[in-house]
This record gives structure tokens, sequence and C-alpha cells, in this order.
């Protein structure tokens, strides 16, 4: 017997309550296709598979907008669309990434299916070889989602501790919550943050303020490693003191 996506997130919701349900089509591109950018989707679909927060169900294979004459279609034409297929098929997000040839941009678009409505909309400019396919693709994407799940989900990597065996003045090593699971890489640098709030207008406005710099110096398990901090670890030290939490940030 057949069961529909639909019936599989009426599934999942009851037997999995508390994830988030999303799906990812197909990267679009604005000038036919170029060699590379099919792994897109696929790279989006494994960094959520590997996290238990997530159910993940691939629609990369499905094509959005099947003919010419859709691809025409407005911008609205093709919201309402993923919209619809979400509402059919139980998604609680429709991830759409997009890929701007002209302006060399990826972009990704967040729908919650439950408002109807694009919650996200975060790019990363893509640097290209002399053969013009992409380069650096998957540290680009691993930032399009870090941005992602900040805004959507509210879920950051955090710096836990100092892991220095005689602490001093200056932070050099952090216990930080990301690994293997989150697709972190040895090398990868990363801003070193904390939130702050500022008041303006009588409202209340959150941003990020960034203290150091780090990278990854060794992968220790599906979820952590250790952040070398190799910028300003003295402002690291007087943060994790003042007990602010800080977060990082990847950036290459």
């Amino acid at each position: 017997m057949r069961l529909s996506f639909l019936s599989l997130g009426l599934f999942f919701s009851l037997s999995l309550f508390g994830q988030h349900r999303i799906a990812i089509f197909n990267v679009q591109t604005t000038a036919g296709s170029i060699a590379g950018l099919g792994q897109v989707s696929s790279q989006i679909v494994a960094h959520y598979a590997s996290d238990d927060r997530f159910i993940v169900i691939d629609k990369a294979n499905i094509q959005l907008i099947k003919d010419e004459q859709d691809r025409q279609k407005s911008e609205e034409f093709i919201d309402g669309y993923i919209v619809n297929q979400g509402k059919q098929e139980g998604f609680e997000y429709c991830y759409y990434p997009i890929y701007d040839k002209k302006e060399k941009l990826l972009s990704v678009k967040v729908y919650d299916i439950e408002k109807g409505t694009v919650i996200s909309n975060q790019e990363v400019e893509l640097g290209h070889t002399i053969l013009g396919t992409p380069k650096n693709l998957q540290s680009a994407i691993n930032k399009v989602i870090e941005k992602v799940n900040a805004d959507c989900f509210e879920l950051r990597y955090e710096i836990l501790r100092c892991t220095d065996k005689k602490m001093k003045s200056k932070a050099k090593n952090l216990l930080f919550a990301i690994g293997y699971n989150q697709r972190a890489k040895e090398k990868d640098t990363y801003e070193i943050y904390k939130l702050v709030v500022e008041s303006l207008g009588g409202k209340e406005y959150e941003r990020k303020e960034v203290i150091a710099m780090g990278e990854i110096d060794e992968i220790q398990d599906a979820n952590f490693s250790i952040l070398k901090v190799t910028k300003n670890g003295e402002a690291v030290m007087n943060a994790l003191n003042a007990n602010e939490q800080l977060y990082g940030a990847l950036i290459r």
C-alpha cells in the first residue's frame, strides 16, 4: 500500500512530536542549468538529515515548475504554489534555493506553510572557477543554513567554555557546540559574537556584536569541537568571566 506524503507527515507529527518537518526543493536558476549547482539541494538535505530536531523530505528530484510557461509566472505565483504544495503534503516549512547567475548570488527562501509567507530569505555570493563552476559551495551553503537556523528557529552554535589548562587573561581554546552532525570542518573560520539589545524609538532590537575570531582546531565528535581563538582572546575571556553567552558564526 502506498502512503502519500501527507500521510507520512501526519505519522511523523504523531510519532516524533516537537520536530520541524521541512521540505527541500530543487535549486532553480535564472539562466539554464549550471554545472555543480545540482549539489545545492542535496547538500541542504544532508545538513539537516543528521539533526534530530528536523524531519527532512527531499523534493529535489521533483521539478517545481513543470513547463516553460510556468517558468514565466510571477514571484507571487511561485510563492503560492510552494505554500499550496506544503499544505497538501503536511510540511511545516519549505526551502526554495535560487541561483541568480548575473549577480552570482545563491539564496534560500524559507516558507512558513501555516502562515503562508516567506519568513527568511538568505543570500550568499558564490565564487567561481575559471570554468565557471561554483567553488567553496559547501561553505556557502553552511553560511546560508546558519543564517536560516538563527532567523527561523533561533538555533545558534554556542560556545560553552574555555578549555585552556591554565587560565590567563586571554582565551586560547573554546569548547564549541558544533561537530560532524553540523558538517563542521577543521580550519573553518568563525566569528565569535554575543547578542546585545539596543533601544530605539521605544522599541528593543537584538543585534549581533562580533568580539573575536577563531578557527576549528579539532572536531571531537558528532556535536562538539575545539575552537582556537585567533584574534581578541582577551575579549573572549572577559565575556566568559562576565557569564555572557557567546556564539560562533561561520564566515569561511
